[in-house]
């Protein structure tokens, strides 16, 4: 069904949405399309902030129902938004973020007015970024494995060919160049795209990879397992304090005053330095104590086990704590552990398969239970951090990765861990950087959201573009502080550095590479 609604400034793209045939996705069968042409479209804004306004929009609207041999029982959405006007004669697939795939006309409204031919799915299993509640558990109890192999990679495939091949049959020439754009869930989506299926994208942008999956989820529970163990449940103000205790101590290793941790490893903060120390809390005095300070530390360390070896990586000093090290006021006015909804929604229904489990009631030995038994079971469908690019190599693709080092839900440490692989496996740092770059931005939250203080980079995929168009590899990003100051900084590629030189703080010129 077509609605068309013109007015007199307007030229119709020649091409008509409903012309548009069913695309052959390897296996997979299309159910259905549909096709709807839009003039002035507008998608709204969300909160808390992650997407603005997008308005004006003239888009070919296509829906793509599908499904899979042996899963005949679920259905996968796709959907793709073909400029009407002014298509820049590339495509443009977005990820997700938590447990949705897609964000759908979220992310395909910003895309699609850069002039971009664009596609999300749901992958079958809804929009819900908070809970997987809907689809990961069989009516007996059992894990959905069909859902979570559309969550986890199939779903990058199917949106990749459904979206490339409509921009093919609507504009008549396949688009130049195919890029993928995603942060968190969408890093993951990112990374299968560049493991699984090489050949699908010429140029990914990965924010804040949610690699390593099976251990770092479970790893996100470890400041509430500590915090459980020690009956120590700290306040928002309690944590801010420590966080801000961290950077006063490693602010100035890098000469410049400005409330970041540059080079967050070589920050030795200790939070027993502020055991006893008497803070303002909400209007009461409270003092530091040593086993608050053992959850701090513990946190920073990442999970351990029995003989004292770490599982996983912590948090950098300096990172907010709040998520992760979150805890809330019971009816009863005693304070207890509130875990983040991520590791909570995972460990409920894909590890003890009960959506009514306690997360909060974790001892030591069942979250290393926990842990081993997401790595052995979820690992080969969800880990997602397979050092061996050369493929993506070899078909010319290009890999911009970026992560905040005071990200406070996927940690640092496993995606610089991951990098250094991959210069392992691809045979050294200058082969690695031909088509992989990796820049970490101190003083950064998660995707550039949440507590922020450091350098935000203006626009990585900008960069990834004139790699992949120009053969302009980017030695450096430009970025902004985001205080009021819009101070100016660059981000290095790993492992080099952004170093003061002297001159203004605030200007990017100030600052090298080290």
């Amino acid at each position: 069904m077509k609605a068309l609604l013109l007015t007199a400034t307007l030229t119709p793209y020649p091409t008509d949405c409903s012309h548009l045939s069913a695309p052959h996705v390897s296996g997979a069968k299309v159910l259905s399309i549909n096709a709807t042409e839009r003039w002035n479209y507008s998608v709204p804004a969300t909160p808390p902030f992650l997407f603005s306004p997008v308005q004006g929009l003239n888009i070919c609207d296509v829906t793509v129902l599908l499904t899979h041999t042996g899963a005949l029982h679920r259905q996968v959405t796709v959907k793709v938004w073909l400029p009407l006007q002014d298509w820049n004669g590339k495509f443009q697939a977005n990820g997700g973020s938590g447990y949705a795939a897609g964000e759908l006309d979220l992310t395909l409204g910003p895309t699609v007015k850069e002039g971009y031919s664009s596609a999300s799915t749901d992958a079958g299993v809804g929009l819900n970024p908070l809970s997987p509640e809907a689809w990961a558990l069989n009516k007996d109890g059992s894990v959905d494995f069909d859902a979570l192999i559309d969550f986890s990679y199939r779903s990058v495939h199917d949106m990749a060919i459904v979206g490339k091949e409509l921009t093919r049959q609507f504009y008549g020439t396949k688009p130049k160049y195919s890029y993928w754009n995603g942060c968190s869930t969408g890093g993951r989506q990112g990374m299968v795209a560049a493991q699984r299926y090489p050949d699908l994208f010429d140029g990914i942008l990965v924010g804040a990879p949610a690699i390593n999956w099976a251990k770092y989820v479970v790893a996100e529970q470890w400041p509430q397992v500590v915090m459980q163990q020690e009956q120590t449940f700290l306040s928002a103000c309690e944590l801010k304090f420590f966080s801000d205790a961290a950077i006063n101590a490693c602010d100035e290793m890098d000469g410049v005053k400005d409330g970041i941790i540059t080079d967050p490893e070589n920050c030795s903060y200790d939070p027993f330095q502020s055991v006893g120390q008497v803070i303002q809390c909400d209007g009461h005095c409270i003092t530091i104590t040593n086993s608050s300070a053992t959850v701090i530390r513990k946190t920073l360390y990442g999970p351990l086990d029995p003989f004292g070896r770490q599982l996983w990586y912590g948090l950098n000093p300096g990172a907010p704590l709040d998520s992760l090290v979150n805890s809330t006021t019971n009816l009863n006015g005693t304070r207890v552990g509130n875990s983040f909804f991520v590791n909570d929604q995972w460990i409920r229904y894909f590890l003890a398969r009960d959506p009514n489990y306690n997360t909060t009631q974790i001892d030591y030995d069942t979250f290393l239970d926990f842990f081993w038994q997401s790595y052995t079971e979820y690992d080969g469908i969800i880990g997602t951090d397979d050092a061996d690019l050369s493929s993506f190599n070899h078909h010319g693709g290009k890999l911009l990765m970026w992560q905040g080092l005071s990200d406070q839900l996927i940690f640092p440490g496993g995606t610089i861990n991951y990098r250094d692989r991959v210069e392992h496996r691809m045979g050294g740092a200058n082969r690695t950087n031909d088509f992989f770059r990796l820049f970490l931005a101190p003083g950064v939250d998660h995707c550039a959201v949440g507590t922020t203080v450091g350098a935000t980079p203006d626009d990585p995929f900008l960069e990834l573009a004139n790699w992949v168009e120009q053969g302009q590899a980017p030695e450096t990003i430009p970025a902004t502080v985001n205080d009021g100051t819009e101070a100016k900084r660059i981000i290095c590629a790993y492992p080099q550095v952004a170093t003061y030189c002297g001159g203004d703080t605030k200007s990017a010129t100030s600052y090298k590479c080290v």
